[in-house]
Formats: structure tokens, C-alpha cells, sequence
């Protein structure tokens, strides 16, 4: 004969795997929905709430066969795509590693989900970006990672040319307990060409940088404090 205890248990293991098994239903259907375009526009919604920014950036430039001493430099941001340096001796910076911007990634790819992956506790998505077909133009894959816990690019690989590899590594702080911005940026480039080719004949070997690597590392931000247009704006030449 059943006691009254023994009923209360059975009733309490019952509704513990009814709640386990409506849970594990709804993380299949959330991972089912999660998509590349979804996960993109969470990054650009953090993104998006950086309505503009100042911060220094000190440059760490090592290229095979050059020497650039390290650059401290002031930066300027506005959303959408404005962006400005103060020094003119940025010219081994490249400018779209200073703002990746995941509104022109939802704009100018088509985006796939890969998979995910986990490193340290927390959880990555890995996406792939393929340039969307343009006349004239080659299409080109490269590749994103996506932190799922703060939805911020830790990791980019890019291929922009036949033999030539970009990989980029991104760090993110926050700003004032709610705006995600980079801190650290460290970007690889390695340029495989063919030694017969006709690029090595025609130009000097000696001055061809094919492999190297640049470090940002970003301080003194401050955000949202209603940059002017007129800070982006040329000035003429006196």
C-alpha cells in the first residue's frame, strides 16, 4: 500500500522530468532558431549602442623587411562609418581593422552558421562569410567567431587575394557597465606568392613585405559624448 509519502515523491519525480524535458525542448528549438543573420545582428546591437567614441591607440607595427616605430595615435568614431586619426603616419593601419563594423558584414556577405565551439567555459559561433556576388569582382570567404555570453567578434580570418591570409584576434572591454568597445586588437598577415610569378619579377623582392603582424591596444575611451560632424569633415589645404 502506497503511503502518502511515497505518492509525494513519485508526483515530484514526475514533475522534475516533465520541467527537464519542456528545458531541454526549448534549448533545441533556441539553438534550432539561432542563425548566422541572427547572431549578426546581436553583435551589431551592441555595436549600435556606440553611438561614437574618442580613445588613444598606441600601434605596434612588426612587417618583414620594414621598420615602424611605435605610433601613438588619437581616434575618433561616429556611427554609421565615420572614423578619423589624428597622426598622419597611419598608413600600415589598415582602416577596416580599426572599425569592424557588422552592419557592412550583414550588408556586403551572405552569412552561414558553421558550428560552435567552446574554449575556456564560454561558447563560440563560428560563421562563414561569402562576398555577395558583385559583376567585376571575385567572390572571397573569410570567417568569423562570435562569443555568445557579450555577442563580440573575438575572431576573424580573411582571405583577400590569391595566397595572402588575414587573422585577426579581437579582446573587448566594457565602458561604463554597458558599452562593448575592443581594447586589443592583433592582426596576422602571411602572403605566399610563387617566386616565378610576374609580380616578383616586376617588382623588387627586397620591398615586399609578405608576412608580419600589427597590435592595437585602445585606452582612454570615451563614449557617447556627441562627437560633431565637423571633426570628420577634410580640412582644405591652406
Amino acid at each position: 500500500m502506497k503511503t502518502a509519502r511515497t505518492t509525494m515523491y513519485g508526483t515530484l519525480q514526475k514533475y522534475l522530468l516533465c520541467s527537464i524535458l519542456v528545458f531541454s525542448f526549448s534549448l533545441t528549438a533556441f539553438a534550432q532558431e539561432l542563425t548566422a543573420e541572427k547572431i549578426l545582428r546581436n553583435v551589431k546591437a551592441n555595436f549600435d549602442a556606440v553611438k561614437d567614441y574618442t580613445a588613444m591607440l598606441t600601434a605596434t607595427v612588426d612587417m618583414e623587411r620594414l621598420r615602424v616605430p611605435e605610433m601613438k595615435v588619437k581616434i575618433y568614431f561616429k556611427q554609421p562609418n565615420k572614423f578619423k586619426t589624428e597622426s598622419k603616419n597611419t598608413s600600415f593601419l589598415p582602416k577596416n581593422m580599426m572599425d569592424l563594423n557588422p552592419g557592412d558584414m550583414l550588408a556586403k556577405f551572405d552569412a552561414s552558421l558553421m558550428g560552435k565551439e567552446s574554449s575556456g567555459g564560454k561558447t563560440f559561433y563560428k560563421i562563414r562569410l561569402i562576398t555577395k556576388p558583385e559583376k567585376g569582382k571575385q567572390v572571397r570567404e573569410s570567417f568569423v567567431w562570435v562569443e555568445s555570453e557579450h555577442w563580440t567578434i573575438t575572431k576573424l580570418e580573411a582571405f583577400p587575394s590569391e595566397g595572402r591570409k588575414i587573422e585577426l584576434t579581437v579582446e573587448s572591454t566594457v565602458i561604463n557597465g554597458k558599452y562593448i568597445v575592443p581594447s586589443r586588437i592583433f592582426a596576422r598577415f602571411d602572403f605566399e606568392q610563387n617566386a616565378d610569378s610576374s609580380a616578383e619579377k616586376i617588382y623588387n623582392p627586397n620591398r615586399m613585405p609578405k608576412k608580419g603582424s600589427v597590435e592595437l591596444k585602445y585606452s582612454d575611451y570615451e563614449v557617447n559624448k556627441g562627437l560633431s560632424d565637423e571633426i570628420f569633415e577634410k580640412k582644405e589645404k591652406q
